[in-house]
């Protein structure tokens, strides 16, 4: 059962990162995205389950193989000592006749005998000791393990739930929608507390729940994944770029423990994060998802580059809080390490991959705003760089915005069509993105600065951008490309720039919160 569930699980997983194009592995990846989403409560379950009897495997495997084996070792040891002991008792009493006799060699030789089979009658009985201590220490370990596996398990079927309790968790787990999980979940208060306490992990990915019910859970399940975290870090190498991902999100974790970061959403496992920033005792009368761009690892989150938009927007603008959102690998990620993997650059460009994340992430927004909390809130959409492609592909699955802001955002799939209801406006500055869309290189030139639905002015100024001025930088779209590496340099930042809380660039900031407000 266990294998089954890893199986199902791993193959989600891997199925959902698949390169390529084409139908088949569109399909592919699409259904995968699909059962990671839905099953993600029902995973939490199974992740239990699988973890006791996986231990319970590993116990069985260590100690009850030995106590079988000894079983054997122990009756071979005591037909040896019945052996030696029926023979060392008649050995004895020959001795005693031959003591009795005349002949003294005769009574040292039955002596001896009768010593030699007693001392092996002895050295038989130590050993059979031995077995049984040893017979008794790996059983006694197998049984632990037994018990240990039935209680979790039972915890894991909710067991200690009471009956009312129990009902309404499978009833969540089957809910058909958003809407129905939350009428579920509002129609029992009493019962809240007690489901949170009994399974986190659970509550904490099940779409429909008020955000600031998810966060409270996913806080509660924060000490088991730094467990998992430290169980992983024990096995890896120091200095191992590895080992430095893993200290990085047990810090991370440990913000999460004691409420310094609120989590919506956390998978380790296959690179799925959204964190919340703002006050969710106050209901928001603007609610912002954020989409970072590529490269976006969980290690963005756990240094906190990729809040940093979102958090100036919500100290500036009254009312609001956003939604700093990844639910899956994005384009270029490295997710072993938190870095970047350059041979999966492409990714940003192809548009199945980003139709796919689209997908995702409308049923994120359906999710989030079936509570009428944040629901009912002006809904606004930040995507930098490929993060854009990502927002504009979950208005084709479905999604609506009030506005959608794209901070040097990468492009939009050509099914797109501006919603006449939806503001939308480009921010950018003359970067590494904006010159491979002048060369018509990204999104078939589906670009924002090249769409009339985004209001954009001139490029914002960034500070070296006289290193692009000068006449020997030229340019990547001249008759010839003559690059300097400052250029690249120059050009790299600025593309940064545009997602960070950085004073050089406040008149972008101030932008963003004037079109927020707006």
């Amino acid at each position: 059962m266990a294998a089954h569930l890893r199986t199902l699980r791993g193959a989600s997983g891997r199925a959902a990162a698949l390169p390529g194009r084409g139908r088949a592995v569109t399909a592919a990846r699409t259904d995968a995205r699909e059962i990671l989403s839905t099953i993600g409560p029902h995973v939490a379950v199974a992740q239990r389950l699988s973890a006791a009897l996986s231990r319970y495997a590993r116990a069985y495997d260590e100690h009850a193989h030995r106590a079988n084996d000894l079983i054997e070792q122990i009756e071979s040891a005591h037909a040896a000592w019945l052996t030696l002991n029926a023979a060392s008792d008649e050995a004895g009493r020959g001795a005693l006749a031959a003591a009795e006799g005349d002949d003294p060699v005769v009574a040292q030789a039955a002596e001896e005998l009768a010593t030699d089979l007693i001392r092996d009658r002895r050295r038989a009985e130590e050993e059979l000791d031995d077995l049984w201590t040893r017979y008794e220490f790996h059983f006694g370990a197998w049984d632990e393990a037994y018990d240990t596996a039935v209680r979790a398990l039972g915890e894991s079927a909710g067991v200690n739930l009471s009956h009312e309790s129990r009902d309404l968790l499978q009833d969540l787990l089957a809910a058909d929608s958003p809407q129905e999980v939350l009428a579920l979940w509002l129609l029992h208060p009493e019962l809240q507390e007690e489901l949170i306490d009994a399974d986190p992990a659970a509550l904490g990915a099940l779409d429909g729940l008020p955000a600031a019910v998810r966060v409270h859970a996913n806080q509660r399940s924060a000490a088991a994944w730094i467990e998992e975290a430290l169980t992983e870090r024990e096995r890896e190498p120091d200095g191992s770029e590895r080992a430095a991902f893993l200290a990085k999100e047990i810090a991370y974790l440990r913000k999460v423990e004691h409420g310094g970061v609120q989590l919506y959403l956390y998978d380790r496992d296959f690179s799925r994060i959204v964190e919340v920033v703002g006050d969710l005792r106050v209901a928001p009368t603007h609610v912002l998802t954020y989409v970072p761009g590529t490269f976006t690892s969980l290690a963005s989150f756990y240094s906190g580059d990729v809040q940093q938009v979102a958090t100036s927007l919500v100290d500036k603008v009254p009312g609001t809080l956003a939604f700093v959102y990844k639910d899956g690998e994005f384009p270029g990620e490295d997710s072993e390490a938190g870095g970047v993997n350059p041979m999966r650059i492409g990714e940003a460009n192809d548009h199945d991959r980003a139709v796919e994340a689209g997908r995702q992430l409308a049923r994120f927004e359906a999710g989030m705003r079936a509570d009428p909390a944040t629901g009912a809130a002006e809904q606004d959409a930040l995507g930098h760089s490929w993060g854009l492609a990502n927002v504009t592909s979950a208005e084709v699955a479905g999604a609506e915005f009030d506005k959608v802001i794209s901070l040097s955002g990468a492009g939009m799939p050509p099914e797109w069509s501006p919603d006449p209801d939806t503001a939308y406006a480009d921010l950018s500055y003359r970067d590494l993105l904006q010159e491979g869309q002048h060369m018509g290189l990204v999104w078939d030139g589906n670009n924002p600065r090249s769409h009339p639905a985004f209001e954009h002015g001139g490029y914002y100024l960034g500070p070296d951008d006289a290193v692009l001025d000068q006449e020997e930088a030229s340019s990547l779209v001249g008759p010839t490309v003559n690059v300097s590496p400052e250029y690249i340099r120059v050009l790299t930042e600025n593309h940064s720039l545009i997602a960070t809380d950085d004073p050089d660039n406040r008149r972008a900031l101030r932008d963003m919160q004037r079109l927020v407000k707006k």
